[in-house]
């Protein structure tokens, strides 16, 4: 088919069209062109994805500057903390962004790689305390609920002078992930990682806080990592919880033993939580290791002075009462032990009972011998020691039960304010109380064998055989019809021959529409 024929065709066609079906083809037609564009360029366009995220200004800029000398597009989000990149670069472009060393927030020990010549002492200790830092920044980010954080190191230079020696100190910004909170234990472990970083670094120089101004370490105490004010709260629970039993068992043994109500008990503890430790060290009387026997024996010695130079030099200053020779002997006994040492060390845990006040109220008169029973329960149901102070006080008040009856009496006087099950108490109460039971017991059974034999009928139904159901069909009146004369019969004829070729005219309209279009403008022409 030539280009000339299917010119002519589309213009038989469009000539064919009414003005409104014209506007609407041209429509639709520009419609169609201008989402294909669309979806062309839509499909023909990289996929963007983000490169990097929450980056700060400075390292989001470096990362732009290289990305533009690396000639590369990329797109921000996020407020510019979000690089978008395209899908197919995305890592390679991260392993040379990471070689080139553009994200200078957060590092660590790679600040060594390079070493440059000619650096000083304090360009040296300055790169490390800056590695330090960037090493912590990544572990502490490394938590769930941290986004970013910042650490600061204080490290003084060391001096020869004990007394100019500073203590280095250290500062921890956190940003939390939105609705995240960090539990005071969380907290207590960036502090130790930090004091375990950092040499000579104590827990009491390092302070934690939110980018809200929140001091998060603030009252952290060393050994349970809880502030003080929570630790008194947990105490004060602890203490409240333990009365709470005390009182719930000692209420629960008085009402058996007296009836509901019939009394009330309370506790007040007074609990230790201090942790001590007592060490002990214990002598005994020790086992013999030796023994040492020394003995001297002297005769026929002359009485004089001290033997030396200046015995032989002066004369005695004292005679010799009895110039006579004699003879003496002298023992010494020297025993050796070893002394048995025990030493014991006993670990007090907290929680220990200081002391018990227990207060016991029963309802009534009570006789002595049973309010000392009462007492004597107690006593060993609460474990009293005297020797750490406790008390007990048993006592017999009647209670105030005026709002009881008040409430009973107005009940009585207003019936139809009276619960469902407090009529249904009075009425079985009664004297026909047994009767209306069993005639209540008697409609359930009835109710009961009625539904019974419901169901066993509609079981039969449903395994019965199916029968055809009869139905009234409505027998229309008989009419004779009259026989058909020669014209119509011939009417008959000709409406069917029309009908024929309107339905010939259709089937060469839907096969050959072109040729068809051409004779009815002939047909109209000739009109």
């Amino acid at each position: 088919m030539k280009l000339a024929d299917l010119r002519d065709r589309f213009k038989e066609f469009w000539q064919g069209l009414t003005p409104g079906r014209r506007s609407a083809l041209v429509v639709v037609t520009v419609a169609f062109l201008v989402a294909a564009i669309f979806l062309g360029q839509w499909l023909l366009q990289p996929q963007y994805v983000p490169i990097f995220s929450n980056l700060q200004q400075r390292d989001a800029a470096a990362v732009v500057e290289k990305l533009k000398e690396l000639d590369v597009p990329y797109r921000l989000a996020g407020e510019g903390t979000t690089i978008l990149v395209p899908k197919d670069q995305l890592y390679q472009l991260r392993l040379d962004l990471a070689g080139s060393g553009v994200l200078t927030s957060g590092q660590g020990f790679e600040l060594f790689d390079k070493n440059r010549l000619g650096m000083t002492d304090f360009e040296r200790n300055l790169d490390y305390q800056r590695a330090l830092q960037g090493e912590l920044q990544r572990t502490i980010a490394a938590l769930d609920e941290v986004e970013d954080a910042r650490v600061h190191l204080v490290i003084p230079q060391p001096t020869v002078f004990l007394r100019e020696q500073q203590p280095p100190s250290a500062a921890v910004m956190l940003k939390l992930k939105p609705l995240a909170q960090l539990k005071p234990e969380q907290v207590k472990g960036i502090m130790e990682l930090v004091a375990a970083s950092v040499a000579g670094l104590e827990l009491e120089a390092i302070r934690v806080i939110d980018t809200q101004g929140n001091v998060l370490s603030e009252g952290l105490d060393d050994s349970t990592g809880l502030s003080l004010s929570k630790q008194q709260q947990l105490y004060l629970e602890l203490t409240r919880q333990y009365e709470k039993d005390l009182e719930a068992r000692l209420q629960a043994m008085l009402s058996r033993l007296l009836g509901p109500g019939s009394a009330v008990a309370m506790v007040t503890a007074e609990l230790n939580f201090d942790q001590q430790e007592i060490k002990q060290t214990t002598y005994g009387p020790g086992v013999l290791l030796s023994e040492q026997i020394s003995t001297e024996q002297s005769s026929g010695a002359a009485a004089g002075g001290i033997p030396g130079v200046t015995e032989n030099t002066q004369p005695p200053l004292y005679e010799a009462i009895n110039p006579a020779g004699g003879s003496y002997s002298r023992s010494d006994v020297i025993h050796n032990y070893q002394n048995d040492v025990t030493e014991s060390s006993t670990i007090v845990a907290p929680g220990q009972v200081r002391r018990l006040s227990t207060a016991v109220v029963v309802n009534g008169p009570l006789s002595p011998e049973l309010n000392e029973q009462i007492e004597q329960i107690v006593t060993a149901a609460i474990g009293y020691q005297p020797d750490r102070g406790d008390q007990i006080s048993v006592s017999s008040m009647a209670f105030d039960d005026t709002l009881e009856r008040q409430m009973a009496e107005e009940l009585e006087d207003r019936p139809e304010e009276r619960g469902l099950w407090s009529w249904l108490a009075d009425v079985l109460s009664g004297e026909r109380g047994y009767l209306l039971l069993a005639a209540g017991l008697g409609v359930i059974a009835l109710l009961l064998l009625l539904v019974w034999i419901l169901r066993r009928r509609r079981q039969r139904q449903a395994l019965a055989p199916p029968f055809a159901e009869e139905t009234d069909i409505p027998i229309e009146p008989l009419t004779l019809e009259e026989p058909e004369t020669p014209e119509d019969i011939e009417k008959r004829q000709q409406e069917a021959s029309r009908r024929a070729k309107q339905e010939r005219a259709r089937e060469v309209i839907r096969q050959r529409p072109e040729d068809a279009a051409v004779l009815i403008r002939a047909w109209l022409a000739e009109d």
